[in-house]
């Protein structure tokens, strides 16, 4: 959900709580082997899944605090909305929203760490989170469609600060959604 008024940030809170319960639930299923089981080599196991969020977030949180305080410090822009977010970041997310319609190339520095344990990834990613909570939760009154920076993986894309809350979101959908497949071909398996 990208957000287009203060009105969705409480809305964007509760789906980030959800996430957060849904991920330490499928980390509480098994055992330390049933979270970093894998389909195949190519594949990641609910751990793997779990760090990659983990990563992701917290690159685009770094930058989005910080379009965010420089924004206030400087203060503004401020709008409670509509705010405008482009045609290409509100594609881009779309594309990350869940089920996958196809396969993305993952990024070398968004790979995760093989020996990651489930206990340190689930810790990692509710730390994530509450990063995100507080952006979302710090954002009210601020321009989330005029505040705009660059993305940490891919320079040329500038994105809104509120398609790029919306894209943390929509990507945690997705991989949440893959981590249900993970299950699902294991109890097939």
């Amino acid at each position: 959900m990208i957000p287009y008024r203060s009105a969705d940030l409480p809305g964007l809170s509760a789906q980030v709580e959800e996430q957060k319960n849904e991920v330490t639930e499928l980390l509480s299923e098994g055992d330390s082997e049933h979270a970093s089981w894998r389909p195949d080599e190519s594949s990641w196991s609910l751990v793997g899944h779990v760090a990659h969020m983990t990563i992701v977030n917290a690159l685009y949180l770094d930058s989005i605090h910080a379009a965010l305080n420089g924004a206030r410090s400087a203060g503004g822009p401020v709008s409670d909305g509509p705010w405008r977010h482009s045609a290409n970041s509100t594609w881009f997310v779309r594309q990350n929203q869940p089920p996958p319609k196809r396969r993305i190339k993952t990024f070398k520095k968004m790979v995760p760490d093989p020996g990651t344990t489930p206990e340190a990834a689930l810790t990692d990613f509710l730390s994530a989170q509450d990063r995100l909570l507080a952006a979302v939760r710090g954002a009210g009154g601020l321009d989330l469609g005029r505040i705009r920076f660059g993305s940490p993986f891919l320079g040329l894309l500038r994105l809104s600060a509120g398609t790029a809350l919306g894209l943390l979101v929509a990507h945690t959908d997705r991989h949440i959604w893959l981590m249900h497949e993970v299950n699902r071909l294991r109890s097939e398996g």
